[in-house]
């Protein structure tokens, strides 16, 4: 009986420790966000950044229109880096004031990506009108200097 008690108790020391290890900074997340308001629209971006960053997988990409003028809105992810500067296509709204949209998508650029950040596109049909960027995500995990000490 006491052996059964001191093999559970062990056990349990041991989740307790891998759980507490689990959230320290050693095991920093990997994932960066971003955004971009203006009155007509709003555009969200959320991406899992892989270990040698060739591929951001996955990105959520997620587009609000917030005026009622006529016009959609779109989002699209733009990535830098040894491929240069990666436009990827766009994703539009075009149900109306109120309305948005999700996607669960990955970006793969071809080579090294440094950064990659959002654009909320204002459009007319399918052509844009204009583009407003978010902040720049950088790899959770650089330490070039060019990233933020604490991002977020």
């Amino acid at each position: 009986m006491r052996r059964r008690f001191t093999v559970g108790l062990g056990a349990a020391a041991a989740a307790l420790l891998t759980v507490t290890l689990g959230v320290g900074p050693a095991s920093a997340s990997t994932v960066t966000d971003t955004s971009v308001s203006q009155n007509w629209g709003y555009a969200y971006a959320k991406t899992q950044w892989r270990l040698n960053p060739y591929r951001l997988d996955p990105v959520y990409l997620e587009v609000k229109d917030k005026l009622a003028d006529g016009h959609s809105v779109g989002i699209r992810l733009v990535t830098y880096g040894d491929a240069g500067r990666h436009y990827f296509p766009i994703r539009r709204v075009s149900t109306g004031a109120g309305t948005y949209n999700a996607w669960l998508t990955y970006a793969n650029p071809g080579g090294w990506i440094d950064y990659a950040y959002v654009q909320l596109c204002q459009m007319e049909g399918s052509q844009i009108l204009k583009c407003i960027d978010s902040r720049i995500m950088y790899p959770a995990f650089d330490d070039s200097g060019a990233a933020p000490p604490f991002p977020g």
